[in-house]
């Protein structure tokens, strides 16, 4: 083995143990404040280490329920039974709105990137089994 090996050998195995960049899977452990567990015998992240993404953060749609005016009347209330699932289950809706993604709960597993060497993470997903 040459120097030049043996040097690039040692610098992979430094960038490997400072771990810049990873993902890890986590579990909800409160959702108010939001707090999540990588390993029992750590304690969990606090809200102020995560970064959360669209995917994550619940978000509803409004003004569902509607008529429509046409020349000989009207046309009755449309979309009354609208609904959103997520992963089989129909997410709520009710006067009009409908939930298009659900905040996280306790329990759920997520999926999470570390940055800025560990020091926080950016919530990317739920995950299902």
């Amino acid at each position: 083995m040459t120097l030049a090996e043996t040097l690039y050998g040692m610098m992979q195995q430094s960038q490997a143990a400072a771990q810049p960049v990873a993902l890890r899977v986590g579990t909800v452990a409160t959702a108010s404040p939001l707090t999540i567990t990588l390993n029992p015998q750590m304690p969990p992240l606090q809200r102020s280490q995560l970064y959360l993404t669209g995917a994550v953060v619940e978000k509803t749609l409004s003004g569902l329920r509607h008529t429509h005016t046409i020349p000989t009347g009207s046309s009755g209330p449309a979309l009354e039974s609208a609904a959103c699932t997520e992963h089989g289950k129909v997410l709520p809706s009710s006067g009009g709105s409908v939930t298009l993604n659900r905040a996280l709960a306790a329990g759920d597993k997520v999926l999470l990137l570390r940055v800025e060497q560990g020091q926080r993470y950016v919530v990317l997903s739920r995950l299902y089994a």
